[in-house]
């Protein structure tokens, strides 16, 4: 298991804006939409479904809009891997902030384990929180950085998220990838 390295995961968000900037303008809009219209019940499989696209294109394949709604495939695990990892970061930054800080990491990295095939949401948290707590520091700081990044277009009168908002959803998948080497790590 490797730290992920910040500068890459941005890289990584920024040339994957570039190549396809559409299908992410998209994709980032139909998350938004779909997770805010289900009150966040839907957010891990769009979640799911976006690293999946994103695993895609990583891989040299040429994805499309329809690939986002891939996390359906798995509802049950993308539902509890992200809604209780969530929780459990949310309950983190109750109790003085940085706790939650020092966990946000545990989201991504459980929707990145079920997006790469993992069937069990419970189990792609136990696997995510392994890999983040052997990488607590770097993780936190990726995480924060790359999250920063992508709030960052919302200065712009709210309009500019919808170019750095898919930036940070590329990175974090890279982060995932990098701190579970490839979805292998703590299998």
């Amino acid at each position: 298991m490797a730290a992920p390295d910040i500068g890459t995961c941005l890289t990584a968000g920024v040339n994957g804006l570039k190549n396809n900037f559409v299908t992410h303008l998209i994709c980032t809009i139909l998350v938004g939409v779909i997770t805010n219209i289900s009150f966040g019940l839907l957010a891990g499989p769009m979640m799911v479904g976006y690293m999946r696209l994103i695993k895609l294109e990583d891989e040299g394949c040429k994805p499309e809009i329809g690939d986002l709604f891939k996390g359906f495939d798995d509802f049950v695990p993308a539902l509890l891997a992200v809604l209780l990892s969530s929780i459990a970061v949310g309950i983190g930054f109750a109790l003085c902030v940085i706790p939650g800080l020092l966990i946000m990491a545990l989201t991504p990295v459980a929707a990145y384990f079920v997006a790469t095939g993992e069937k069990d949401g419970v189990n792609a948290i136990k696997r995510a929180w392994t890999v983040v707590k052997d990488n607590l520091i770097p993780a936190c700081l990726c995480t924060l950085i790359v999250g920063i990044v992508g709030c960052l277009g919302a200065i712009l009168f709210g309009v500019g998220i919808f170019l750095t908002l898919p930036i940070a959803f590329i990175g974090m998948y890279h982060m995932a990838k990098q701190l579970t080497n490839g979805g292998t790590a703590a299998a």
